[in-house]
């Protein structure tokens, strides 16, 4: 996965409500001095008793339309603005919205950006919107935009289980946070450990496992990006995706930082799962980081860090971590 933030591909649905998708993904180009790629699906007409010219020339009149459409749009939301803009950075494919992934690993793309309810009220209800499966099967980065205003971003969660994955998550957004000009300042790393996991330890009471976890989350966060850690850092406990919403709301969020095929990762998604719950959830907008499909790096400390399950805790006095 490259540490770069060069081509930006942005999902919109021509409507109104896309042009805040494609100007909070003009203003991420903007600040990475990205190059952007404005991609649109759409569906074939129904026409059962045409001949194949009358089909053909529809279909043509339907592109020209649309192509129209998609031109204006980048003038109106400042795409057209932008260096190097082109109509080849213009995509206008007849096919499924989810095409938009292809299109991404075509061109290389260290971001896609697409709405948080782009694929309509139907699609939204049976847990298939385009942002849901962009979600899933995207190789690169995924901006789930819920608010133009929000952009850029102050405040930022960024929700970690310890796992290897987690870390990698939180590299990369550390790194599109940096590339875009964010401060840190209000970054906060979140971990929740879930009742089972509390229950694990029958040494240790509720204040001392936060402890521990706390510790736990501190070496973490130095062994996964010794670069730039976040200064703030919160344990919670209970159902994670529930907890995850309520840090989210209780913050105020801008956005929040996700990784995927983690313990309870995007590979899950369905509903009852912690990644569908916060990403249909979640009042803010959502940077969700696939897995590198290319061997993780060691961590700094030269070992896998598990999740938060405190049942292989012994019975030995433990040190206090300090405030978390």
């Amino acid at each position: 996965m490259s540490s770069t933030l060069k081509t930006i591909v942005i999902g919109t649905s021509l409507t109104p409500e896309s042009d805040s998708v494609v100007r909070t993904g003009v203003a991420a180009a903007r600040a990475a001095d990205a190059s952007v790629r404005l991609f649109h699906a759409y569906s074939p007409p129904i026409m059962p008793f045409e001949t194949g010219a009358v089909v053909g020339d529809c279909l043509q009149q339907i592109e020209a339309g649309l192509g129209e459409q998609l031109m204006e749009q980048a003038r109106r939301t400042g795409l057209a603005d932008l260096p190097g803009f082109g109509p080849r950075r213009l995509h206008l494919v007849m096919g499924p919205p989810l095409w938009i992934v292809d299109l991404a690993r075509q061109v290389e793309a260290d971001l896609v950006v697409v709405g948080a309810t782009e694929g309509g009220a139907l699609s939204r209800m049976v847990l298939g919107s385009t942002a849901d499966g962009v979600v899933r099967k995207a190789s690169c980065p995924v901006l789930v935009v819920r608010s133009e205003s929000a952009f850029p971003p102050t405040r930022v969660e960024i929700a970690v289980d310890l796992s290897r994955v987690s870390a990698n998550a939180l590299r990369r957004g550390l790194e599109i946070l940096t590339r875009l000009g964010v401060p840190l300042a209000q970054t906060e790393a979140l971990l929740v450990l879930d009742l089972e996991e509390e229950a694990g330890s029958a040494h240790f009471d509720p204040a001392q496992i936060d402890r521990l976890a706390g510790e736990e989350l501190r070496r973490f966060l130095e062994s996964s990006s010794p670069g730039a850690v976040p200064r703030l850092r919160r344990v919670r406990a209970g159902s994670p995706g529930k907890e995850i919403v309520a840090e989210l709301e209780a913050r105020k969020a801008d956005l929040a930082i996700l990784g995927t095929h983690g313990r309870r990762g995007f590979d899950r998604l369905r509903f009852g799962s912690v990644a569908a719950e916060v990403l249909h959830r979640a009042p803010c907008n959502l940077l969700v980081v696939p897995a590198a499909a290319e061997p993780q790096p060691e961590l700094a400390s030269g070992k896998e860090l598990a999740g938060a399950d405190w049942s292989f805790v012994s019975d030995e006095t433990p040190v206090a971590a300090g405030a978390v």
